[in-house]
């Protein structure tokens, strides 16, 4: 299975505005009337676009935007469609609305010619069964991490885990200009972990794939040297943000999984076959697909890893996209299983160990070993804080 198969049944966010009938601001031009007046573009620079519910993709009105520094703001009209005049410079832009979990665009740039255009998605904060399906298929780029060399799972830099973590690592075509940068970890994780999992997730599966993603950015850092931001390593973001992914990141902050003091390479996939996981010298490969379209699946192989032994998983059902009931090479933490731990209320120091073998927590306290996500109550002119999951470090 390769990315490629997975995209092509993906849509670009343009193509979903298109065929749902909604009007975007593509040339900016012909934004719609709001109630209290036009919000065609006058003379000036700032932003201006469209904010919708990625679920429904339905527009998203009452949504407060705003661009910081400086605090500008602006609220979408009736069509989800809003102009915010701000001097040219760089910004991080948030939109937040009521019941919706909303994103976080970091380095967007207004030039001193006019209007940058930027849309703006949010996501319910407790979506259906049926939107989660539908928010998974049109938000994750990676639905499993690449097995790496059988040289770098016995990598003697894995044992710096022991002694502590880095605090930068070294990251490869690192988007918008495929560069390399050194970044500091705690940012490479929050910029990795919406790219993998949905913001509406339970809050303590999101919180086990911060740790699994950290886990894994590090023990390819410390092996190769490096880690690409790619679907070969890990899809990495800086510029997409999410206020929940963002909590659960921090909530978790520096911790790894390790055996015997080793970081381990947190395998993941999409969906199991509802019963259980493979052993990694068992992981999955696919030969083309049947006449249902479905992926044929047949053994890859690959390596015996101690921490990835076939465990139970009856959380989700089994998937529809293969031959076996697999959606990835099986091997680690199945995401909807996780999901189905999360939405029961599991710990996701419980949903890790359930699916690593012998594994040690590295980093985790009595201060944030059962931390939760709550909704923020605070609100500031009728709208919900930017950020509304904060951390709550209660231990049971």
């Amino acid at each position: 299975m390769t990315e490629s198969d997975r995209k092509s049944n993906k849509f670009s966010r343009r193509t979903l505005l298109r065929t749902a009938g909604l009007a975007g601001v593509a040339g900016l031009a012909m934004l719609p009337g709001a109630a209290a007046g036009s919000l065609a573009l006058s003379s000036g620079t700032g932003f201006a676009g469209q904010a919708i519910d990625l679920a429904t993709l339905q527009p998203v009105a009452g949504a407060l935007v705003q661009a910081d520094p400086g605090g500008a703001r602006a609220t979408t009209d009736q069509t989800g469609a809003y102009v915010l005049p701000v001097p040219p410079g760089t910004y991080t832009v948030r939109v937040a609305k009521d019941s919706l979990v909303g994103v976080i665009r970091l380095n967007q740039i207004v030039s001193s010619t006019g209007y940058a255009p930027l849309d703006l998605d949010l996501v319910p904060q407790n979506p259906t069964p049926d939107q989660q399906q539908v928010l998974y298929q049109r938000m994750v780029t990676q639905i499993q991490s690449p097995l790496p060399s059988r040289a770098a799972l016995s990598a003697q830099a894995l044992s710096i885990a022991s002694s502590g973590l880095p605090s930068q690592i070294y990251v490869t075509n690192v988007p918008p200009n495929n560069s390399s940068q050194w970044i500091p970890l705690e940012d490479y994780v929050k910029g990795v972990v919406p790219n993998e999992v949905p913001p509406s997730w339970p809050a303590a599966t999101l919180q086990a794939q911060s740790v699994a993603a950290r886990s894994y950015g590090v023990a390819h850092f410390l092996a190769y040297g490096y880690i690409c931001a790619t679907t070969a390593c890990q899809v990495y973001n800086p510029n997409n943000l999410w206020p929940s992914t963002n909590a659960a990141v921090d909530a978790t902050a520096g911790q790894v999984m390790t055996v015997n003091g080793a970081v381990i390479f947190a395998f993941f996939f999409a969906e199991c076959n509802g019963v259980t996981t493979r052993n990694s010298e068992d992981a999955i490969a696919y030969s083309g697909r049947n006449s249902d379209n479905q992926y044929i699946c047949a053994s890859a192989g690959w390596n015996y890893v101690s921490y990835c032994r076939a465990r139970p998983c009856t959380w989700n059902g089994s998937s529809d996209l293969s031959t076996c009931g697999y959606y990835g090479h099986g091997v680690g933490m199945c995401q909807w299983g996780a999901a189905g731990q999360g939405n029961a209320h599991v710990a996701y120091t419980d949903i890790l160990n359930s699916y690593y073998t012998g594994i040690e927590i590295t980093g985790c306290t009595a201060s944030n070993a059962a931390a939760t996500l709550e909704p923020a109550q605070a609100t500031q002119g009728g709208f919900k804080i930017y950020l509304p999951y904060v951390a709550n470090n209660s231990c049971s």
